[in-house]
């Protein structure tokens, strides 16, 4: 009778994979966190305050999303 051998050595197990999960899941939730924070302290400037910066209210989610230009 021949005997199966298990070779774990490149075996990626559940725990691996729930354990990049976890890590992205938490990148994700600092970033959303940090963006949060940025938004909050944007909005507490006055108009002339963002006037100054050369920016408006209505730049705010470009600036957030990290798609705003200067024109």
């Amino acid at each position: 009778m021949a005997a199966h051998v298990i070779d774990t050595r490149n075996d990626t197990s559940f725990a691996d994979h729930t354990g990049g999960l976890r890590q992205r899941f938490l990148a994700w939730r600092e970033q959303r966190q940090r963006r949060a924070q940025i938004t909050r302290e944007l909005l507490t400037y006055t108009d002339r305050e963002l006037f100054d910066l050369g920016i408006t209210r209505g730049d705010i989610p470009a600036i957030i999303n990290g798609t705003f230009r200067r024109t």
